[in-house]
């Protein structure tokens, strides 16, 4: 590419070479053309000097897949042309990094060093206590009404859930105190590890009770529980939330940590899904194939991309295929890609969700989607192809989309738009050039400005469901407006939290 020839050209004019072997040692393909010094009389053409970046033995040549250049005699550094730009921005991108901490991460693991330091357990110790509450939970799961209710809903023999090590938390005050104590847990140990509770009594009392319970693994340690309730007590029932997690402690926060049921490093792909149950849906209707991966908290964090991208296998986001879930998978878009993630996007059925297709015996359908998903990036793309009727910000707006995307895309994305909105390519390249650097420049600074026009998308979206639905029914929709039931499109506010598809 261009950096490599004029640093060679450089290196040639300024460095002095020993040779390491004689020129009658050199393989024939590596040695210097015989004309070479007219060469270099004469000002060598680009397309020679890319050739001749071989000619030291042990020296790379130039990439195969280096974006096409002009020659470097009539490149224009003050004023590149789009083309060239994109070519530059392509040779940083491949080698751009994750983002660096910010001032926030830095001071949030320090608050977790010294919440450790001061932790009254060492956390090895908590992660053996929590081991042993997952087995006894474990063990509890086969008498309760737990595994029924998980093999029917996820369309499974209860022998399969061992997969996910599920459990169930006794319906009790005291089961799991008990147990623990027995095995030499002290109530230190278990207040501090966020698996008891300190009542008005004084005593010490379970914090799951009646629950089905998932553990939360990292690295082979334990250093949690997501609990879902039992489904025949409701929100008025004072039973807690539908699902619950472990409490802070030293080793666990939620918003750091994902819901992984199974192993990655055995999975094709990790999903990314909305919920416990929509993660250990995907796992067993895959046999292991996908791993389902859920965020634990409102919605997923940065913390919790850095842990996925650590995985090193391949995204693909498979959220409910309603209001909720297209606007969480937006969102979570602008969230993947500065870490250069290029996530998939796992297209279900209109109104289902991965635990809804296991249940109904649809697990083809889930397995499918995931097996033959499409970039996130395009679904993003011709959303707003689909749905903004100015082609010159039809464009604009899926540009901003195409330039988080890897260089790969670019030439791609740049005539699907162009295609779409009528416009030339050239105009599309003229956009995408700029979006690019600012990318490169500061990847979080775009992702976060990118990511606070969600709103504007569920907006749209939120419109255009009114409006389907208004076609379908239209007798319902004269009556609401006569007693003035109807409601307007929602604004544009921020995306949902992800509790809004977790509660299944």
């Amino acid at each position: 590419d261009l950096c490599q020839t004029w640093v060679w050209r450089l290196s040639l004019l300024t460095d002095i070479v020993e040779p390491t072997m004689s020129e009658e040692e050199w393989p024939a393909d590596e040695l210097p053309p015989e004309d070479l010094d007219q060469l270099l009389a004469e000002g060598m053409p680009h397309a020679h000097a890319v050739d001749m970046v071989a000619i030291e033995p042990g020296k790379a040549s130039a990439p195969t897949d280096a974006p096409p250049m002009e020659d470097a005699d009539a490149f224009d550094i003050d004023d590149p042309s789009e083309d060239q730009m994109l070519a530059m921005e392509a040779i940083v991108r491949r080698t751009l990094p994750i983002p660096e901490a910010t001032d926030a991460d830095v001071r949030r693991q320090m608050d977790r060093r010294d919440q450790i330091a001061d932790s009254p357990v060492h956390p090895d110790r908590l992660g053996e206590v929590n081991q042993i509450a997952s087995d006894f939970y474990e063990q509890c799961l086969e008498t309760s009404w737990a595994q029924s209710y998980l093999a029917d809903r996820l369309h499974i023999d209860p022998a399969q859930l061992a997969t996910v090590h599920a459990g169930y938390a006794p319906d009790g005050w005291t089961g799991l105190v008990n147990h623990l104590r027995r095995n030499g847990v002290d109530d230190t140990e278990m207040l501090t590890a966020g698996l008891a509770m300190t009542a008005s009594t004084g005593r010490l009392i379970d914090r799951f009770r009646d629950r089905a319970v998932f553990p939360i693994v990292h690295e082979g340690t334990v250093l949690g529980f997501v609990a879902r309730r039992n489904p025949a007590a409701g929100d008025e029932d004072n039973r807690g939330p539908k699902y619950l997690n472990t409490a802070e402690t030293p080793i666990f926060h939620k918003g750091d940590q994902l819901y992984v049921a199974g192993d990655p490093a055995k999975a094709e792909t990790v999903s990314l899904v909305e919920g416990p149950m929509d993660a250990i849906a995907t796992t067993l209707a895959s046999r292991g194939r996908h791993v389902g991966v859920a965020a634990l908290g409102t919605s997923l964090t940065e913390q919790q991309v850095a842990q996925l991208h650590s995985t090193g296998k391949p995204v693909v986001s498979a959220t409910d295929a309603d209001l909720a879930g297209r606007v969480a998978a937006e969102r979570d878009y602008w969230l993947l890609a500065p870490y250069n993630i290029d996530a998939g996007h796992a297209a279900l059925p209109e109104g289902s969700d991965p635990a809804d297709l296991v249940e109904s015996g649809r697990s083809d359908l889930l397995v499918a989607a995931i097996d033959n998903a499409r970039p996130l990036a395009e679904a993003l793309i011709d959303e707003r192809l689909d749905h903004i009727s100015d082609p010159v910000e039809a464009a604009l707006a899926a540009v901003r989309v195409l330039a988080a995307q890897p260089p790969e895309q670019w030439t791609a994305g740049a005539e699907h738009i162009a295609q779409r909105t009528g416009l030339p390519s050239g105009i599309i390249r003229s956009a995408l050039a700029p979006s690019v650097r600012s990318w490169n420049n500061n990847s979080r600074k775009a992702s976060e400005q990118a990511a606070a026009s969600v709103g504007q998308v569920k907006a749209r979206l939120a419109a255009i469901r009114a409006e389907q639905a208004a076609k379908a029914h239209p007798e319902q929709v004269s009556a609401e407006r006569q007693d003035g039931t109807a409601q307007p499109p929602a604004p544009a506010t921020p995306a949902p939290t992800r509790d809004q598809g977790i509660g299944r």
